[in-house]
């Protein structure tokens, strides 16, 4: 993938605004950190799990989050990023 998950991480931060936030067909959430490759940083929401997945977007059909579920999401994904000592 040639990206480490801190870089993933230090991505989402450095860009939390920007990022568009999806979730899988679990209810996960991910928000994409190369795009042109379908990386995604995803983050469970009913386990611990904090991983980098290369999805295909059809395959996984992933939906993106309208504007308020989203910035709901990345609170929460931030919070997560910081409980696991990710994000500062």
């Amino acid at each position: 993938m040639n990206i480490t998950i801190e870089e993933a991480v230090e991505f989402f931060v450095e860009n939390w605004d920007l990022i568009p936030v999806l979730t899988t067909i679990k209810g996960d959430y991910a928000v994409p950190v190369k795009p042109k490759r379908d990386v995604y940083l995803v983050v469970e929401k009913n386990a611990p799990g904090i991983f980098l997945a290369r999805l295909s977007p059809d395959l996984m059909r992933l939906k993106p989050l309208d504007e308020p579920d989203s910035d709901e999401a990345r609170q929460y994904i931030y919070r997560r990023l910081k409980e696991a000592n990710l994000a500062q």
